[in-house]
This record gives C-alpha cells, sequence and structure tokens, in this order.
C-alpha cells in the first residue's frame, strides 16, 4: 500500500515537533536572523580573533580553557593588554586546571596590570570533592558585544605546528557568528562569570544592527550534570535519515551512544567517523580503538586523520544540520564539563562543513574489518608516520594533556585492557608505546599499593572526609537559613 505525500500543513507541523524537540533536548531555542561563517585551522581561526580583538572599542569577553605561555599566547596577551590600557573593557574566565603553570608562573600579571579583569574557573580546593574533575572545556571570545567565535581551538601555538620540526597545523574548526545569538552567548559568559565570583555587570553596546542575516542556530552552553549536548547528540543520531558525518579528537562514546550510531547504520544511514590517530593524548587513541569492531560490525565506517592531530569537534547530518564547538564525544565533556556548541540549521554551511569533511578523508586511512575473525585492520598500508606530539621535545606539553585527561577519563582504561587480554580487535604496532605505558603504570601502582597500602588509603580517607565535611557544612550552612527565616 503506497503511503500519501505529506501535505505542506502536515510537513510543517513535523518540523515544528522536531523543534521543540530539539529546543528540550538542547536546552536551547532556535534563534533566527544570524549571520555566520566556518573558519578553518588556526590560519583562519587565529587571524580573525587578533583582528576582532585589535578592533574593540567596548568589551571583549574570553572564555577559554587553555591560554599558552608561548609565541601566539604572549602575542594574544600583549594585544589584550594594549586594548585594556586604551579603557576596552578585557574580561578573561580561564579554566585553572588549563593554566595552571601559566597561573603559577605570574603569565597574567601584566595582563592584570593593565586593567584586564581576570577569573579561574575551579581551583583546587579541600571542598571541591570529584567536583574538581570537572572543568570549564568552554572555547569562545566576544568582542563588543557585537560577534562571537566559537571554536575547538584554544590559545596555543600548538595549534600552528612547527614548520621548522615538520610538525603540520592541527585540524581544526570555529565558527564566527553575528546577530540575535549573541544575547544567548553573553548569556552563557555571565554564567560562567558568576560561578567563579560576582555576578556580570556589563554596559549595554547598543551598536548599529547588522542587517538580520538567514542562519537559524542554538547556542548550547551546557553545566556539569546538565548532559544537553548528550541529549542532542543522541536526538541527532536517531533522527538522521541519510547521512551523518562525525569529527572527533577524543571519541569515547558511552554504550548508549555507540547504540545510536549502530542503530542509525543499521537503518541505513551513512555514518561515518574521524577520528586521530595519533592524538596528543596518547593512550586515548588506544581506547577510542576499542570501540571501532561493534561499530564496523553495524556499517558505522570509521576513518583515522593520517597527520598530527585532528581536533575538530564537529558533526554534519543530512547536509542541513550542523554543529561545531568544545563538546567531544565522551562522558568528561557530556557530564563533567562546562562545554559551548552551535547548533546550524542552514543548508549552505552544512554542505560547506559536509565538503570539508570528505575533503578532510582524503587525508585520512579507512579501517575495516577482515580476516576470518572479522577484526579491524586498515583498509591499506600506511605511510611511517612518527607523531611529532609523542617526539622528546614535546614531553613537557605531552605531560601537562596526559595528565588532565588521565584525571578525568582514567575508568576508560579497562576497555583497552580487555581487548589486549581478550583479543577483541587486532592491536596495531603504532600502539605499543601507549599499551606499555599503561602496563607498566598498572604494575608499578600495583607493587607500590602491595608495598605501601596507605598510598590507596590515604586518598581515600582524604576524598572521603572532605566530602563528608563539604556536605555537613552545606547542610548546617541550609539549617541556618531555615531558621533565620
Amino acid at each position: 500500500m503506497d503511503t500519501p505525500e505529506k501535505s505542506p500543513a502536515s510537513r510543517e507541523a513535523v518540523r515544528g515537533f522536531a523543534d521543540q524537540a530539539f529546543a528540550r533536548a538542547a536546552g536551547a531555542p532556535l534563534i533566527a536572523g544570524n549571520h555566520a561563517s566556518l573558519l578553518y585551522d588556526s590560519a583562519e581561526n587565529f587571524p580573525a580573533w587578533e583582528a576582532a580583538i585589535a578592533a574593540a572599542q567596548e568589551s571583549i569577553l574570553i572564555e577559554m580553557y587553555m591560554f599558552s605561555n608561548d609565541d601566539f599566547g604572549r602575542h594574544l596577551c600583549a594585544l589584550l593588554a594594549e586594548r585594556a590600557r586604551s579603557k576596552v573593557r578585557v574580561l578573561l574566565l580561564l579554566d585553572w586546571f588549563g593554566c595552571w603553570q601559566e597561573i603559577l608562573s605570574g603569565f597574567f600579571k601584566p595582563l592584570l596590570a593593565a586593567g584586564a579583569e581576570i577569573r579561574y574557573y575551579n581551583p583546587p580546593s579541600l571542598s571541591a570533592g570529584l567536583a574538581l574533575l570537572g572543568r570549564n572545556h568552554r572555547k569562545q571570545i566576544i568582542v563588543d558585544q557585537e560577534q562571537v567565535f566559537v571554536a575547538g581551538l584554544c590559545v596555543s601555538a600548538r595549534w600552528e605546528g612547527d614548520s621548522q620540526a615538520g610538525i603540520a597545523p592541527w585540524r581544526d574548526t570555529g565558527i564566527r557568528l553575528t546577530g540575535p545569538v549573541l544575547q544567548a552567548a553573553i548569556a552563557a559568559f555571565a554564567d560562567s562569570w558568576a560561578s567563579c565570583g560576582s555576578p556580570l555587570a556589563l554596559a549595554s553596546y547598543a551598536a548599529t544592527a547588522p542587517e538580520p542575516g538567514d542562519v537559524a542556530a542554538r547556542l548550547i552552553a551546557t553545566t556539569p550534570s546538565s548532559a544537553n549536548m548528550m541529549r542532542l547528540d543522541l536526538m541527532i543520531a536517531a533522527f538522521a535519515r541519510e547521512t551523518l558525518w562525525i569529527t572527533d579528537a577524543y571519541f569515547m562514546g558511552t554504550g548508549t551512544y555507540l547504540t545510536a550510531l549502530k542503530n542509525a547504520a543499521r537503518d541505513g544511514v551513512d555514518v561515518r567517523l574521524l577520528v586521530p590517530r595519533a592524538s596528543d593524548i596518547a593512550w586515548i587513541a588506544t581506547v577510542s580503538r576499542t570501540q571501532y569492531r561493534p561499530l564496523l560490525e553495524a556499517g558505522v565506517r570509521v576513518f583515522e586523520w593520517n597527520g598530527s592531530m585532528i581536533h575538530a569537534k564537529t558533526a554534519v547530518a543530512d547536509g542541513r544540520w550542523a554543529r561545531i564547538g568544545s563538546s567531544n564525544l565522551n562522558v568528561s565533556s557530556w557530564l563533567a564539563n562546562r562545554e559551548l556548541d552551535v547548533s546550524i540549521e542552514d543548508e549552505t554551511l552544512a554542505g560547506e562543513l559536509a565538503a570539508r569533511f570528505y575533503r578532510d578523508l582524503d587525508n585520512a586511512t579507512e579501517v575495516i574489518l577482515q580476516g576470518q575473525r572479522r577484526r579491524p585492520a586498515l583498509s591499506r598500508p600506511r605511510l611511517p608516520y612518527h607523531s611529532p606530539l609523542l617526539s622528546a621535545g614535546a614531553n613537557a606539553t605531552r605531560a601537562r594533556a596526559t595528565a588532565r585527561a588521565a584525571a578525568r577519563q582514567a575508568a576508560r582504561i579497562g576497555d583497552a585492557i580487555e581487548a589486549v587480554v581478550r583479543g577483541t580487535r587486532e592491536i596495531e604496532r603504532s600502539e605499543a608505546s601507549a599499551l606499555l605505558s599503561i602496563g607498566c603504570t598498572l604494575l608499578l601502582l600495583a607493587l607500590a599499593i602491595a608495598f605501601f597500602p596507605w598510598l590507596i588509603a590515604a586518598p581515600l580517607v582524604l576524598l572521603l572526609g572532605t566530602g563528608s565535611a563539604a556536605l555537613i557544612l552545606k547542610a548546617w550552612q541550609l539549617r541556618k537559613t531555615e531558621n533565620g527565616r
């Protein structure tokens, strides 16, 4: 029996229902009338940031996970100091863990002396408990309340690579927005600012309004435990009808999300996943590979980037929906961090992002199932690649990145161990160093605990003690407030 074609009114009703579902899942309305332009890699993002900051007349609001003491970081810091001395209000909200070396070394003192205001998100404290693992992973720059940049890039020369050392620039994606969505971006910044101190008092700057644009966008500002982006990612996997192409830097999806991707692929959706081969955090790439086999068996196509690092966090579905931002497909981004993403419903921009994804596949190698045991393997021989990210000259940077990730993702190591012990997939030679590091670390930890049991008892006592003290203090404050009414 033929299915009758839906009437325009019926299609409009379905579209309205979908928009309501997306708004509730993301916790953000669809805002029309914006202008948007995609920016690729440091070559396009960094100059756009610099030009906007240099032209600022009223205010510069920056919410950033990492602001490095390197060539680009020092250059941008000097530019911000110059604007602050020119009476432009400069506000920086930086994650303490992402910038701890710069903070302790006094890197931001000249900027403070120039008149900038700086706050640090979630510094270490005895009352923080497990909340210390939640970070502000957002990357946004708002200039004169007129334009906002949202990206996966941080303020760091690492994204520029090093031509002399043969390190290619990192592959990453950002977006520049103007229009009504700016109010949502400012509100997101204000919420984070207030979480670190007194509320934001920002004078209204009535600039000449630009001509209305034709891009509809949601600005999704997630906070710890809100899971807004996770719900939206799951919904997009369910709603995609033809294509769902995803790029992610630190892919460690939950069982629920993996099932959503597998179900979409089994239903005929062209699901593709592009991830790094050589990650700046080596063991994460190893853990990600443990998830390939069930995806491949369901029909999801998996590709590994051949270059130095692909750090983009993007998705495009059916050539009309796209997202760009800071959220990775893992538990930390979905449930523990403050993240910021832009969801776009525009065929032109989504088509551009889809074309870029297709172009990126030219520099990637597909992983396929091979052999009688149908194990994941490369679709073609790959040229030997020694990642500069893992070279001796990058030890300090790698150690910092690994420490950050290990604190938030340690629970996922079991997947890599299971893959080796049970033989659930073929282990590549390129993974030897990461597996050796994990194995040696676990062995040393086991020996240390065996001979010095207090090494595990002391942190547990400290965690339970500080956690209980924080709960008792909070209960006392609530009781005091109730008695004072």
